[in-house]
């Protein structure tokens, strides 16, 4: 369910959407990229995805670089949401945000900047999760297109990184299942 966005009028009383950060946390496979989809098909909204721009600019996984370079395309998409915004659409941040001290330094940028924004907190139980990601992994090894295949060890090691945000850090819960 999406929630009800904030509106004000123009000089002819006409509604304008107050355009917002939306900042998506949760665990591999949760939902991020499907909710983030729809968001921007049902609301004037841009897709920012650290993944996709990986896939797009680097070959092969960066390995101890991926860090580095998320970080690096974090700042980017920061900088290019404030125009995003500043045109009336929603930025959406497709990251995960999976440690609390992310979510404090996302957040920290846009109080500065005095942008409004809300952190969406997708969960799903984790049975249907772990379903979702083994079909998209079998999905993924006959295709073509380039996605990241997370199984065995690495999602172990990943998810080892997650960090459940607080309720006084989350301003929308989805819940995915």
């Amino acid at each position: 369910m999406i929630p009800k966005v904030k509106t004000k009028s123009n000089r002819r009383g006409v509604n304008l959407t107050m355009a917002k950060a939306i900042l998506l946390c949760g665990r591999i496979s949760s939902g991020k990229t499907t909710y983030a989809m729809k968001l921007k098909n049902e609301t004037p909204a841009v897709i920012l995805s650290a993944d996709d721009l990986m896939l797009t600019l680097f070959d092969a996984c960066l390995g101890e670089r991926h860090n580095e370079m998320v970080a690096r395309i974090s700042r980017y998409f920061c900088s290019l949401s404030e125009n995003i915004l500043a045109k009336g659409l929603d930025a959406v941040f497709d990251f995960g945000y999976w440690t609390k001290q992310e979510r404090a330094e996302i957040k920290q940028y846009f109080t500065d900047k005095a942008l409004p924004f809300e952190l969406h907190y997708i969960r799903a139980p984790e049975e249907a999760r772990l379903n979702r990601l083994k079909a998209r992994n079998e999905r993924l090894k006959g295709s073509a297109k380039r996605e990241y295949i997370i199984e065995g060890e690495l999602l172990k090691k990943l998810d080892a990184r997650f960090e459940e945000p607080s309720p006084d850090e989350v301003d929308v819960y989805i819940d995915n299942n």
